[in-house]
């Protein structure tokens, strides 16, 4: 199948920008798996990641026309919300986007659009902690730090992250860590790809009222309150090399699963919350063993931020009229 989208390799785009390297696999998609990525470089020798669209793949679909649809939509979202998060310094810049012909005898030329974004030499954390062998608590906290102040800095925006997961947090150099791919991110009062979907982003990572299909109708409830129950589950990765939600759903009947309940979320949440201590109870074993001086604090934090009913979820101190309970700045 002829696709242009992965004949860049060699090409000179605008901005001084050359197309050096194809990858494999790429952090971020938009548009499901309707992308390809490379690595390229500029004339001063920057070398960035590129995302380039493939409406090729896109046509080979069910519903054509839908997903080219989609894709173009989700490509012209997450431009413009990279243009809103420039000075957003724990998150990932775009560097430039743009479009290039791909010279093709048969066909005639073909248009690719692409993203062109920061690139992380030090992959992500998951890549991180293989290569260094070592588990350094004073570099887990710093880690930890970036990612919430990059989610503090997207909610001071008003986007809502919704797909923070171990892969989409990268790392630069050997101590800076990023937020990455905005493609499943929502924006306040702008519409989204992703908005009518019940899980915008990854639903291995989901917090539980959302595997439920438990709709929230406040948008901060909905919205903050998943990306604080993400921010939670990388503090279980971290420490515990976990998966929050597979966690609490291990610990339920079958029967009390998402795929198999029928009821409402309000009626099966007193044995979700149930899971949810017992997943606390392991991870507390796991907290002994790497960090027994922190435990008390991070099973405190994961308590606050991964509560089950997203109605006590957050701070505390912050759940009253007009205040922000998931306010990240505690």
């Amino acid at each position: 199948m002829f696709r242009p989208a992965s004949l860049l390799l060699g090409l000179s785009l605008p901005g001084g920008w050359k197309v050096l390297e194809r990858l494999r696999r790429i952090p971020g998609q938009t548009g499901g798996n309707f992308s390809e990525g490379y690595v390229v470089i500029q004339d001063n020798g920057t070398k960035a990641f590129l995302k380039a669209l493939d409406y090729e793949r896109a046509m080979q679909s069910a519903d054509p026309a839908r997903a080219l649809e989609a894709l173009a939509k989700a490509y012209n979202f997450e431009r413009d919300l990279l243009a809103r998060c420039r000075r957003m310094d724990r998150v990932v810049k775009g560097l430039a986007d743009g479009s290039v012909m791909v010279p093709d005898e048969k066909r005639g030329d073909q248009v690719v659009q692409y993203l062109i974004f920061e690139l992380a030499d030090g992959g992500d954390v998951r890549k991180y902690l293989e290569v260094s062998k070592r588990f350094d608590t004073a570099w887990v906290l710093r880690s930890l730090h970036s990612i919430a102040t990059g989610l503090n800095q997207l909610h001071s925006g008003g986007i809502a992250h919704q797909d923070l997961k171990p892969s989409n947090v990268l790392i630069f150099g050997t101590d800076l860590s990023k937020i990455g791919d905005l493609g499943s991110a929502i924006s306040r009062g702008q519409a989204a790809p992703y908005e009518d979907n019940h899980v915008a982003g990854d639903p291995e990572y989901a917090p539980p009222e959302l595997c439920y299909k438990h709709i929230l109708p406040d948008w901060s409830a909905r919205r903050l309150g998943c990306d604080a129950y993400l921010l939670g589950g990388m503090v279980v990765f971290f420490f515990g090399q976990g998966n929050m939600t597979a966690m609490i759903l291990e610990q339920l009947a079958l029967s009390l699963r998402p795929h198999a309940w029928h009821g409402t979320y309000a009626e099966v949440l007193p044995y979700v919350r149930d899971a949810f201590e017992k997943a606390l109870t392991i991870f507390a074993r796991d907290l002994e063993r790497r960090a027994p001086q922190l435990r008390e604090e991070l099973l405190l934090v994961v308590r606050e931020l991964c509560e089950p009913d997203p109605g006590y979820r957050g701070d505390p101190k912050e759940r009253r009229p007009g205040a922000n309970q998931f306010s990240l700045e505690r």
